[in-house]
């Protein structure tokens, strides 16, 4: 069963790639083949996890632990990165916390979630080639960054929340930041989405309609495969 939100098979599908255009050439197969199995494992079983998480069964943590065990394998075999495996459980740890408080549909729960997701990015790479470099930090954060604000972004153009058009520039400009100071060349992958969100505060247009919303997932996974597109090339620049 794939995910019914397509940013959640996007976020999901673009982290691995751009992990595999990171790791390469160096790639470890045991870490590739750990990471695509977490990968598939995420995608199968998100939304029973997602659908129960308010009140958790015990199928519930059993999904959980599941999907899990690809990265215990991976800190067994010895193709983990404890920096970058601390920043993940980290966002993980945060992001289970607001769904047992009955968050995980609000909008710090939607925003948490993402970066939860996103981070797949980082666990992936360090499972493929163990030596997680400055460089992929910084992409790691503009990769994060984009997502979040993205989800503030989705949010802002919703009928039904009260999100400011704003919102995306407050973890949109420090990522940014952090990744030009890191390599300035990655502000090429910056110019479109600070132009979206830009517009976005000028011109901010709710959808109220299905359809509507439907059309702009779409749209907004075709920029985040134009993103993760520039970012791979960026790696090998």
């Amino acid at each position: 069963m794939l995910p019914r939100e397509k940013s959640v098979l996007g976020i999901l599908t673009f982290a691995l790639v751009l992990a595999l255009a990171g790791a390469a050439p160096a790639v470890e197969p045991a870490g590739a083949a750990l990471a695509v199995l977490a990968y598939a494992l995420h995608i199968t079983t998100f939304d029973p996890i997602f659908n129960t998480i308010l009140r958790p069964r015990p199928k519930t943590w059993g999904l959980i632990a599941l999907n899990l065990l690809p990265y215990i394998a991976a800190i067994a075999l010895g193709l983990w990165n404890p920096t970058a495996f601390a920043v993940a459980a980290a966002m993980f740890a945060a992001y289970t916390a607001l769904a047992l408080r009955g968050l995980a549909r609000s909008v710090p729960g939607v925003v948490m979630g993402t970066a939860m997701l996103s981070s797949i990015f980082l666990l992936a790479r360090a499972m493929m080639s163990p030596a997680v470099s400055l460089y992929d930090y910084a992409v790691y954060v503009l990769f994060v960054g984009y997502h979040v604000a993205t989800a503030y972004y989705v949010e802002s153009r919703l009928a039904f929340r009260e999100t400011s058009p704003l919102a995306p520039f407050a973890p949109w400009i420090p990522a940014v930041a952090v990744a030009a100071a890191a390599r300035p060349l990655l502000l090429v992958a910056a110019v479109e989405p600070t132009a979206k969100f830009a517009l976005n505060a000028v011109r901010n247009v709710k959808y109220r309609t299905a359809r509507e919303i439907s059309k702009m997932g779409w749209q907004e996974l075709a920029r985040s495969a134009l993103l993760t597109a520039i970012l791979a090339v960026l790696y090998h620049v």
